[in-house]
């Protein structure tokens, strides 16, 4: 009976939340709720994306590699649609000695999605402030690409992956819908020309992990808000380290920051941003001198948990390269 009685709340639920508010629920009249009733709520609203993609997941189940982006091969070029080869190496004693030589920003803001998947509000404005703190406080080359399709976000990541070398820092950020397939544990991030009818155009994490492998950066950070993106960050935990900045840079870092743990994140937004985007932007005009990223997440993780039952997650990628011992260094620009 329990479960019938969540399915009926979920259909009642679904017209409403998969309009304009983009799964956003009425504002609270007597205020903020407390945490078992936000985690309720929560529930009720995975549920109803749950209904809104069943097409797309019976599909996941039958052939959970219809999303797989194959590998380049030796006749592919810049515009095939394809996986480059990961070129995920430790860190010579050269390139460990350098310091750093680029710093290149790549961040995807995914607002306008295909109906019936509603629209989001804040990745548009969300993208647009984390490039222009990131370019003027930490110099980075920043590129911003709005409501990107799948074959846009695998091509600006190959097309980066290209251009790098070995000294290079580059941060990657994703806001816009994603999902978690309860039964398979696996993530998704879902491009504006995703659908609910298919999976074809989401991305899963597996791909995502082989897309930041292919980078040849020496520092390398994901951040990603968007519902379920917890799980790129499970692969190792890193704790706070107290080696020097030559030392870290010694290794090869694949960090991954995201917006909350294994639940969906709030949709909700503070100041026309998302409540993880406002403490992140928040936690960069706040850097003074070279920060590690653990330091970063501590604060966004405070800052977001304090606004809502959210826990931002803060691991390192294993798969795509991580050695052990590396960190992601925020370094301000020298006044």
């Amino acid at each position: 009976m329990k479960s019938v009685a969540v399915f009926v709340v979920a259909v009642l639920l679904l017209p409403s939340l998969a309009g304009a508010q983009g799964f956003r629920p009425p504002p609270f009249a007597a205020g903020i709720p407390g945490r078992a009733q936000m985690q309720a709520i929560e529930l009720q609203r995975h549920q109803a994306r749950t209904l809104l993609y069943r097409e797309a997941l019976d599909e996941l189940r039958r052939n959970p590699r219809v999303v797989d982006v194959r590998e380049c091969g030796a006749g592919d070029d810049e515009n095939s649609l394809c996986l480059p080869k990961s070129s995920a190496a430790g860190v010579s004693a050269a390139v460990a000695a350098q310091p750093t030589a680029r710093r290149i920003a790549l961040l995807f803001g995914n607002s306008r999605y295909q109906s019936p998947i509603p629209s989001l509000l804040s990745p548009s404005r969300d993208v647009d402030q984390v490039a222009a703190s990131l370019g003027q406080k930490l110099g980075f080359e920043v590129r911003v690409i709005k409501d990107a399709t799948k074959a846009d976000m695998v091509r600006a990541v190959a097309a980066l992956a290209r251009e790098v070398g070995p000294a290079d820092s580059v941060f990657v950020y994703y806001a816009g819908h994603g999902y978690l397939m309860d039964d398979t544990n696996m993530g998704y991030w879902i491009p504006v020309d995703g659908s609910v009818k298919t999976a074809a155009q989401w991305i899963s994490n597996a791909d995502i992990s082989k897309l930041l492998g292919a980078i040849p950066a020496r520092q390398l950070m994901l951040v990603s808000d968007s519902c379920f993106s917890g799980t790129l960050a499970r692969e190792q935990a890193v704790a706070q380290d107290p080696r020097t900045r030559q030392e870290l840079l010694r290794k090869r870092s694949v960090i991954v920051l995201s917006s909350g743990g294994e639940e969906p994140v709030s949709d909700e937004g503070k100041d026309g941003h998302s409540v993880f985007a406002w403490h992140f932007l928040r936690s960069l005009g706040q850097l003074d001198g070279t920060t590690i990223g653990f330091d970063v997440y501590k604060a966004v993780r405070k800052g977001v948990s304090e606004d809502y039952p959210q826990q931002p997650q803060y691991g390192a990628v294993v798969s795509a390269g991580h050695e052990a011992g590396g960190e992601y260094l925020f370094e301000p620009l020298s006044r």
